[in-house]
């Protein structure tokens, strides 16, 4: 493990070997007080420990996102109803979750939670929501407000830290859903529109891309050599 420990920090995953601090176990700590769940969340920013996510996010579509959450009548279930806006065009999807405590679930077709749970962090902003996800990978914050102070911004980025993770894209906080062009499916022909503007971002942050697929594999050798090799 000190050879997998010294690798690591040759290829700047340094966080991975070090001991976490108390502020770091504070902050990565499941959230004790839970907000009132219904209503509008705006997205703020997001991290991931693998770094293409975030730069296709960040640099290439550069959305704006709000959740309306809405409590069914079955005790703990909620729709989700997302809506984003990217460039000038907007979709939407809904999904059904389970929340208990600071655990929010997926659920099955009679809403009952399934799987391991979608985990919500402590957070010194008190109309904020640090949501640790178990499926992709990202630690996210969303707010009551369409933006959020420079303190509570910098706590969001010690825990991206403390996590090893990348540095958090700030998501667009512009969050116009109603004049925007509607994306309904692939048919659509404001689809190609979108197409066409999203290609030319992904041309001009190539190099950046490219970057990202390569750690991202070097990440994947590096867990791989780690459940090989004991430690």
């Amino acid at each position: 493990m000190k050879t997998l420990c010294v690798v690591i920090v040759v290829l700047s995953f340094t966080s991975v070997c070090q001991p976490a601090s108390l502020a770091c176990q504070k902050l990565l700590k499941p959230a004790e007080t839970i907000p009132v769940l219904a209503g509008r969340w705006h997205g703020i920013a997001f991290s991931s420990e693998l770094c293409v996510l975030p730069k296709l996010l960040g640099t290439v579509f550069w959305p704006s996102i709000a959740l309306d959450v809405t409590a069914k009548d079955t005790a703990n279930v909620y729709d989700v109803n997302l809506k984003m806006n990217t460039h000038g065009f907007c979709a939407n999807q809904s999904e059904t979750y389970f929340a208990r405590n600071n655990h929010i679930f997926d659920v099955d077709s009679n809403n009952l939670p399934v799987g391991d749970p979608h985990v919500m962090l402590q957070t010194g902003c008190p109309d904020c929501i640090v949501l640790k996800r178990n499926d992709i990978l990202t630690i996210e914050l969303y707010s009551r407000r369409s933006t959020v102070t420079a303190d509570q911004m910098r706590e969001f980025e010690t825990q991206t830290e403390c996590l090893g993770w990348k540095k958090p894209e700030v998501l667009k906080s512009d969050h116009d859903y109603d004049t925007c062009k509607i994306i309904e499916d692939d048919t659509d022909t404001n689809n190609a529109e979108l197409k066409a503007i999203v290609n030319e971002r992904m041309e001009k942050a190539k190099e950046e891309i490219v970057k990202c697929v390569g750690e991202f594999i070097i990440l994947i050798l590096v867990k791989l050599f780690e459940a090989i090799i004991p430690g």
